[in-house]
């Protein structure tokens, strides 16, 4: 996992560097790179990752919130399953 994490985290801190350093954002600089219209991909591509991200993260906190409640309405007791 520290080698996958360090091997992602290099593009990830160039693309970062880059938009701040001139101060635009994403979209902009992969225009420079893609063109106009190939500039959707990359787009669309980030969008993708967003909404599973969001559904992982949803579904992680309906459990976490599951959990408290249910343990707040049987008094902290819980059953073996």
């Amino acid at each position: 996992i520290l080698i996958a994490n360090c091997i992602v985290l290099a593009p990830m801190v160039m693309n970062g560097h880059a938009g701040t350093k001139y101060g635009v954002p994403f979209p902009v600089l992969a225009r420079s790179a893609f063109g106009i219209r190939g500039a959707n991909v990359p787009g669309v591509m980030r969008a993708l990752v967003g909404c599973g991200w969001f559904g992982i993260q949803t579904h992680v906190g309906g459990q976490a919130i599951y959990a408290i409640v249910r343990s707040a309405v049987t008094g902290g007791a819980t059953t073996a399953a």
